[in-house]
């Protein structure tokens, strides 16, 4: 099968509220719910939210995390944003980091370098022999394996 050439780009903002002994992801999600939802009326900039009350890195930026080929960021983030159309805001979405609004602003396509056609090749190639690595483990612990099936003790 041939290479892929070309990747599917998203170029997404979020709001993090992280989660703590300060603040609980229930308190994170209602804060980040009424924040969508002053977005979504037209009340309130992403960007300007992002700046004021993000507590990550992207802050200063309004947000902004830049473009990002798939695999870049945590399962849940990628599966909310993967469904998002350009301009849409997620529900408030919880990972290990805290709890995020996620607002994708465009996608595009765009075409791999010789060496993210390799990278991905080789990640590829890692993940197929660390399944088949694991399923000759598996199957040699059942093999090795000792059952004994014993009567219960008569009184």
């Amino acid at each position: 099968n041939a290479l892929p050439t070309t990747v599917v780009q998203n170029r997404a903002r979020h709001i993090l509220l992280r989660t703590g002994p300060q603040m609980s992801e229930a308190t994170a999600a209602a804060r980040l719910e009424d924040y969508r939802r002053r977005v979504l009326r037209g009340l309130d900039d992403f960007a300007a939210l992002a700046r004021e009350h993000s507590q990550d890195g992207s802050a200063k930026q309004g947000g902004d995390l830049g473009w990002a080929s798939p695999g870049r960021y945590v399962p849940e983030f990628e599966e909310v944003l993967a469904r998002l159309e350009p301009g849409g805001v997620s529900e408030p979405v919880v990972t290990r980091f805290g709890v995020h609004l996620i607002q994708l602003q465009e996608r595009r396509e765009a075409r791999l370098t010789p060496r993210e056609q390799r990278d991905m090749v080789r990640d590829t190639v890692r993940e197929r022999k660390f399944e088949e690595a694991y399923a000759s483990w598996a199957q040699e612990l059942r093999a090795r394996a000792y059952v004994e099936y014993r009567d219960a003790p008569t009184e």
